[in-house]
């Protein structure tokens, strides 16, 4: 029986060095790209979500035969948070603006990024949801919708100027996009 031998290969210090170097130019060129990809998957998220308050409110008005409701608190200036509330007052779910690194847009809307209709000096605009799933404000006056829009909208943007918007519309339907 003849004997072989295995024989050994690895790599060279070069190859090693060459390959490293290839590696870091290739993450120069990506972290850039990924720091906007990031910015904008988190103000398409923070558009995502207010748009699911919304849908979670009026989904929960109808299974529960009771009027639900969303709420923007503008005391600390402007609002950070979206409540959703059933019923009795009890908040079903809080979604928080700067855990996306998002704002409401000021630029936009009534200077507070909310283009809903004019709401009671109480710092709290409130959308409620009846047992049919049809919105409206704190009055129960119906949403109408501003200018050439189809409903009212929520103004959000983030640290780059992206923005988003998420509408209601007078019949309930809601929906988001870019601004």
């Amino acid at each position: 029986m003849g004997r072989y031998v295995k024989k050994r290969q690895g790599l060279t210090m070069v190859e090693l060095v060459i390959t490293l170097a290839i590696i870091a130019l290739l993450a120069t060129f990506t972290v850039p790209s990924l720091g906007r990809w990031l910015s904008h998957y988190r103000i398409k998220s923070a558009a995502r979500d207010v748009a699911s308050c919304f849908r979670l409110a009026q989904m929960k008005a109808v299974q529960t035969n009771q009027n639900c409701t969303v709420r923007f608190d503008k005391r600390a200036g402007f609002p950070q948070t979206v409540t959703v509330m059933d019923g009795g007052g009890v908040s079903m779910r809080t979604v928080d603006l700067s855990r996306y690194k998002a704002q409401f847009d000021t630029g936009r809307g009534g200077g507070d990024g909310l283009d809903f209709v004019d709401q009671p000096a109480d710092s709290l605009i409130d959308i409620t949801f009846n047992t049919r799933g049809i919105p409206s404000d704190e009055q129960g006056n119906p949403l109408t919708p501003l200018g050439g829009q189809d409903g009212q909208r929520v103004f959000l943007r983030n640290s780059r100027g992206e923005g988003y918007w998420v509408e209601v519309t007078p019949v309930g339907n809601v929906r988001y996009d870019r601004t």
